[in-house]
């Protein structure tokens, strides 16, 4: 399991609630599982800062866990990253999807703080990024998930979650381009000439 942090804010509430649950709220593979998304977008659209929300994923290389670790999963990742709040402090809406092939738990967090009013910002990547990691690896040992610090699991590229369809499949062939040209090629495998007869048995000391 891994946590992203996708790098968007700026718009209405409306944008981050129609790609988790589709225009009509019919997104294949979608399900709602914690909060209201009326009143997410409502939050959203209420807001005066620049950023307006913080939106991320959990995403498991497993394509499904029991229902009462999503649960878990959730309350805990909320306990990380509202440390010192209580849960009428913030707004979480919490998305199912399971339509790459893998499951994911996406959330989308308005950046204020309801009793308040005022600005509201749960993850600074330079302050918090080490709290998230260790929870993330905690949670990981704990559940016996892929573990993505694995050797075996890292990708030769890491691409970003938002880049459109047409730059990955880019980035992917320039990197298997690469991946080829490091290969050692059939000319470099071959066997080199024997030596001449008259050079056996001469050694070096």
């Amino acid at each position: 399991m891994i946590v992203q942090f996708f790098n968007r804010g700026k718009g209405g509430g409306s944008g981050p609630i129609d790609y988790l649950l589709g225009k009509d709220r019919d997104r294949e593979e979608a399900r709602l599982l914690r909060g209201d998304p009326e009143e997410t977008a409502a939050l959203i659209n209420s807001s005066d800062y620049a950023k307006k929300y913080t939106a991320g994923c959990l995403s498991f290389e497993e394509s499904n866990i029991p229902a009462e670790q999503k649960h878990a999963l959730m309350d805990s990742f909320e306990e990380c990253i509202f440390a010192g709040l209580d849960k009428d402090q913030y707004n979480c809406l919490w998305v199912e999807h399971r339509d790459k092939g893998r499951l994911e738990l996406n959330f989308v967090i308005p950046n204020i703080e309801l009793l308040s009013g005022k600005r509201l910002q749960p993850y600074y990547y330079a302050a918090d990024r080490g709290r998230v990691d260790a929870w993330r690896t905690m949670q990981n040992l704990t559940h016996g998930y892929s573990d993505p610090d694995d050797p075996a699991k890292r990708q030769s590229m890491t691409q970003a979650k938002d880049l459109p369809r047409n730059t990955q499949e880019a980035a992917q062939s320039i990197t298997e381009h690469h991946r080829r040209l490091r290969s050692p090629s059939p000319i470099r495998q071959a066997k080199k000439p024997r030596r001449r007869a008259g050079n056996a048995g001469k050694g070096r000391f």
